[in-house]
């Protein structure tokens, strides 16, 4: 009798280790079906770049991000092709690391949709930094551009000469621009700038920024 419960037992054990080694073929089967993430950078303009190994097709994707104490912030899909996929994340914080999952997207060719998880660092800002100033003489306009993006805080602009100061009117500001109304501007003439209230986007790092450019219409 005891045999008989001996073998019952041993039976029943091989049967569950078969059961579970098989749950696990099937659960890497499936993992080997889903997409996979190649790399994924972020610059300067705030946008995240996610390159997938291989092709891809999308359902209705939608995209989710957390930082690691479990904030949620919200991410605007800018642009999916059939190997990567760009997205905006909306007030985030410079210095932190983020992680993201990425639904509805299946492999080239294949009937299953998978969510796919990731993570990325955005980096601290460090300073403010003009990328160009550029002059319409028409409009009377001076659009300043910076290099990465930025935030305001009591925005002010000064247009100055050796001689006098312009009146400057704020006409739009982006994340990454300024446009401004400037009258009396000469073309080719050499005009100073400064930009009170500025800082690296996701930081309270307001500065004043400074320097020169020439009033060359194109």
């Amino acid at each position: 009798m005891k045999k008989r419960i001996g073998l019952a037992a041993l039976f029943m054990g091989l049967l569950a280790a078969a059961l579970t080694f098989a749950g696990a073929d099937a659960a890497m089967a499936a993992k080997s079906k889903a997409p996979k993430i190649q790399k994924v950078e972020y610059d300067e303009k705030g946008q995240v770049d996610v390159d997938f190994k291989g092709h891809v097709e999308y359902g209705k994707t939608k995209i989710k991000v957390k930082d690691s104490s479990g904030k949620s912030y919200k991410a605007v899909i800018t642009d999916k092709d059939d190997d990567d996929l760009d997205f905006t994340v909306k007030n985030f914080k410079a210095g932190k690391k983020y992680t993201f999952r990425i639904t509805k997207v299946r492999k080239a060719g294949t009937k299953k949709y998978y969510t796919v998880k990731g993570s990325f660092k955005i980096p601290a800002g460090k300073k403010v930094v003009v990328e160009e100033v550029d002059y319409d003489a028409e409009d009377d306009e001076v659009s300043i551009d910076f290099k990465s993006r930025v935030s305001y805080k009591n925005l002010k602009v000064k247009i100055s000469d050796e001689n006098k100061n312009y009146s400057v009117k704020i006409l739009r500001k982006d994340n990454d621009e300024i446009e401004l109304r400037v009258s009396g501007l000469k073309a080719g003439e050499t005009y100073s700038y400064q930009i009170t209230g500025v800082a690296p986007y996701g930081t309270k790092k307001y500065k004043t920024v400074k320097g020169t450019f020439t009033a060359y219409d194109d």
